[in-house]
């Protein structure tokens, strides 16, 4: 599988975000006399610690010809086939939804900003987080010879 394109979407600051609690957590851990809360926050602090990495590196999109493949740490989070695409167009992420690899059900986001693209496909729904959408959008466009991009009504 040869790639035409890769994209990646992280989050410098998020990553900061949670390193810093977790350098706290792992100085208080050291000053901590009993054991059980000791192991408590190391354990805390690991958890945000991979956070932040993963929000650092951010998520990589791979696109081919045979569809797109979703990335993290250098781990496959997800694959969609070209095949199952049906449509996707410019969209907002709203803060409330959260970070990071989001949703249940038939529903999943990878997003550590407010921007992106939006993927219908035959199982539900991709959201792509993107702080540039127009090149998840360009990308699509190639894999898809145009064919499936959602139409935005005028005014």
């Amino acid at each position: 599988m040869t790639n035409f394109a890769e994209e990646q979407h992280g989050s410098v600051m998020w990553a900061l975000v949670m390193i810093v609690p977790a350098c706290g957590m792992v100085f208080f851990a050291g000053n901590v006399p009993l054991a059980g809360i000791r192991l408590t926050l190391i354990v805390s602090a690991t958890i945000l610690f991979a956070a932040a990495a993963m929000a650092w590196s951010g998520f990589h999109y791979l696109f081919s010809q045979t569809g797109i493949e979703i990335r993290t740490l250098g781990f496959r989070v997800r694959s969609i086939s070209a095949a199952d695409i049906r449509s996707y167009a410019v969209d907002r992420w709203n803060v409330i939804g959260g970070y990071g690899i989001r949703g249940l059900g038939n529903r999943r986001a990878y997003v550590w900003g407010n921007s992106g693209v939006r993927i219908k496909t035959t199982q539900g729904e991709v959201f792509l987080g993107h702080s540039r959408p127009e090149k998840i959008i360009r990308d699509l466009d190639a894999l898809t010879n145009h064919q499936r991009r959602e139409v935005t009504p005028g005014p």
